[in-house]
């Protein structure tokens, strides 16, 4: 009997440091979200182009799951345009979404512009051997003026002459933008 009751005892342990592995091993896997392939600061390849930048970024990872509920991962999208003085103006960000159209997957979002709703679909490609951000844009009027649509190339590099100053909403912010090399 002693020996039976020993062999229990052994038989528990193990598992039990078994258990402790495992649940150690499962405390310590943490989930993480890659950035989109779209992530980070874009430049305007046409220095007269209107958005002038944009920056998308991820905001939120969906691998978690709180009170029962799975979180969804979102995305969102700064839109920067060019003042008349050379300012740059930042639009409010916008959350973003990934659809699927004409067999391609795109990011689109919605960015109120005042007069226009712009619906901004983003797409990275790699053209010459070089990244880059095509973006499509059907500025949507909402009031009597007419609707259009925009089509542009964005870069990773800042343009080539630096920009001054940045307005985001109705605040100025007086840090310079510089040309980094």
């Amino acid at each position: 009997m002693a020996q039976a009751s020993w062999r229990r005892v052994a038989v528990a342990l193990a598992f039990a440091v078994a258990g402790v592995g495992v649940v150690s091993i499962t405390e310590n896997i943490q989930a993480s979200c890659a950035g989109p392939q779209e992530g980070g600061r874009w430049w305007n390849k046409n220095a007269l182009g209107d958005p002038i930048s944009l920056e998308v970024s991820l905001d939120q990872c969906g691998d978690q799951v709180l009170n029962g509920v799975q979180t969804s991962t979102t995305y969102g999208l700064k839109v920067f345009v060019k003042q008349s003085n050379g300012n740059l103006y930042q639009r409010p960000k916008v959350q973003a979404v990934y659809r699927n159209s004409n067999g391609k997957r795109w990011l689109y979002a919605k960015v109120p512009t005042g007069g226009y709703l712009d619906h901004v679909w983003l797409r990275p490609s790699n053209e010459d051997g070089q990244n880059q951000l095509y973006v499509y844009i059907k500025h949507e009027s909402l009031d009597s003026k007419p609707s259009a649509e925009s089509k542009f190339w964005f870069v990773r590099n800042r343009p080539p002459t630096p920009l001054t100053g940045l307005t985001q909403g109705t605040a100025h912010v007086t840090d310079t933008i510089r040309r980094v090399p």
